[in-house]
């Protein structure tokens, strides 16, 4: 079994350190364009979970950097770091817990 392609980063740490850390990543949402209505993490980009296959180009300008990959529980986006990945990708975060546990900012 080869090693995961992401880091966790759990959702409580770093929802109380956002101010501090908001622009050290390139936020994803890959939760469905309901949720994401429902409320998401500031400035977040969105590409569901099942259109990251598809979509994963309009990543490629931020490819070099952090990306926090963003889901309610935390499942949907470990498997688009996987994805993410396939395609050369090497900068993933998970956000551990999910917007579950999430503590810090959110806008509709």
């Amino acid at each position: 079994m080869s090693e995961q392609p992401y880091t966790n980063k759990e959702a409580r740490e770093l929802g109380e350190s956002y101010m501090e850390n908001k622009k050290r990543f390139v936020w994803v949402d890959v939760r469905t364009e309901e949720e994401f209505a429902e409320g998401h993490i500031p400035e977040s980009i969105h590409i569901p979970f099942d259109e990251m296959e598809e979509r994963h180009s309009e990543l490629a300008g931020v490819k070099a950097q952090d990306i926090m990959l963003i889901c309610r529980s935390g499942r949907r986006s470990v498997v688009a770091a996987h994805i993410l990945a396939e395609e050369g990708f090497q900068n993933l975060f998970n956000l551990k817990g999910g917007m579950l546990e999430w503590t810090g900012p959110t806008e509709k």
